[in-house]
């Protein structure tokens, strides 16, 4: 049982449902750690937020005997005040993995097969019509960015996409049995092709609703492929999450993305103008690249505010000592550091890079720096931020071409307790008997 919103209900809320659904079967809790506080790196979470230190508390005294097991994309832990079952790296399974070790009847899961995939969520789910919902077209990206860490890149064209009627028949169920018309696509790449696009531009015209999502997508493929300006936005597209990384051509060549260096900014703005208030994007930029200063950065922040982009943040790089982590796991950067002029002087810091003018912490430093300056300037809701606040009863349009510090937040408080006790409410009515 997924137990959702658990650190937006009181803890009262969350232990009375949480000991609903123990029976004497049951062997652990599990809880994920992705949206933890994080340190200075950005990946090691500094020990459990006090909705978990409650919660914890009140159901380990009724069920000293169960296991507690910790996931989640931040697993890399410090000054935990629990002992958890620490699922790491592959998180998947390594829980398999610790279930058949725990259960008499092994888990034995069939290969995955995407194009016949078919997501079905269950009528225990609580789910409400203002919600959007995940929905993976295809898995793996095409591209090999030098910075990436995800093990399922490379892969070749046309290949693990899910079946196209399969997901028209998602469409449908999700909108007949629970009204829900919006999605998060989840895709690293979601414009990896033309028959994909297309094939979703179908879909979007045949459905009965009109169909809206958000999702990651390259601009340079778009640029290069003008017609999907327009075969875009028919699919449903209301705004793209455009990892633009840099707008400098030596370091965008580096990461794997030299158009982003050359043509990008001349684009975006074509772009802007032809989709307008229909369809939004938000820039995402990396800061440490080899080849980039401080200043070729500030230049870039002060283009977008120049050309009133609608969004845009900034990450300090991440680069992990080879053999910190999965091989699998680790970036081009990670592999080859010295090639790229990375060095790691400390023995004991496997995250604390130096690479000319930058380290760790200056590049994480400065990317919080404009980040907040973004903010300061006024940026719009764009790509996932538009689903949560959507889900408070908004329309897409409605949110899209307010900023953010237009929002009465105020009111978005009241509609999100509101929003998270109907779930409350329905977990608690619900027999699962």
């Amino acid at each position: 049982k997924v137990i959702d919103f658990c650190s937006l209900m009181s803890t009262q809320d969350l232990v009375d449902i949480t000991l609903k659904h123990i029976q004497s079967r049951t062997v652990a809790i599990g809880v994920s750690s992705t949206f933890w506080k994080k340190g200075m790196d950005n990946f090691t979470v500094q020990g459990e937020p006090q909705w978990v230190t409650n919660a914890r508390n009140i159901v380990q005294q009724k069920h000293p005997n169960l296991d507690w097991v910790l996931g989640g994309a931040n697993t890399y832990t410090r000054n935990l005040k629990f002992n958890w079952q620490l699922m790491h790296g592959h998180a998947e399974d390594s829980l398999l993995t610790y279930m058949n070790e725990k259960v008499t009847k092994h888990i034995q899961p069939n290969k995955f097969d995407i194009k016949a995939s078919y997501v079905q969520y269950g009528d225990d789910l609580g789910l409400q019509s203002s919600e959007s919902l995940p929905l993976e077209m295809s898995r793996g990206c095409q591209f090999k960015c030098t910075f990436c860490s995800y093990p399922l890149i490379g892969k070749k064209k046309g290949t693990y996409l899910k079946g196209f009627e399969k997901a028209e028949q998602e469409f449908l169920e999700n909108y007949e049995k629970y009204g829900i018309t919006k999605y998060a696509m989840l895709d690293d790449t979601f414009n990896e092709s033309d028959e994909k696009v297309q094939a979703m531009a179908d879909i979007a015209q045949r459905l009965p609703f009109k169909l809206e999502w958000t999702g990651y997508n390259r601009v340079d493929l778009i640029g290069s492929k003008k017609h999907t300006i327009k075969t875009l936005k028919d699919a449903g597209l209301r705004s793209a999450f455009f990892g633009i990384e840099s707008f400098h051509k030596t370091a965008s060549k580096v990461v794997g993305k030299g158009w982003n260096g050359v043509r990008a900014q001349d684009f975006l703005l074509e772009l802007k103008e032809q989709w307008g208030k229909d369809v939004t994007f938000h820039l995402s930029f990396i800061v440490g690249l080899p080849g980039e200063t401080e200043t070729d950065i500030q230049t870039s922040h002060q283009w977008c505010k120049d050309n009133n982009i609608a969004s845009w943040n900034y990450n300090g790089l991440m680069i992990k000592r080879d053999g910190y982590l999965e091989w699998e796991w680790a970036s081009e950067f990670s592999r080859n550091a010295s090639k790229y002029g990375f060095v790691f002087p400390h023995p004991l810091k496997d995250m604390y890079w130096e690479n000319g003018p930058w380290n760790t912490n200056t590049a994480h430093k400065k990317a919080i720096e404009l980040t907040d300056d973004a903010r300061k300037f006024g940026i719009y809701p764009t790509s996932w931020r538009i689903n949560e606040l959507s889900t408070l009863g908004f329309s897409f349009d409605d949110i899209m071409n307010k900023k953010e510090r237009e929002f009465d937040y105020s009111d978005l408080n009241q509609r999100n307790q509101k929003f998270v006790q109907n779930y409350v409410d329905f977990q608690m009515k619900k027999d699962y008997n």
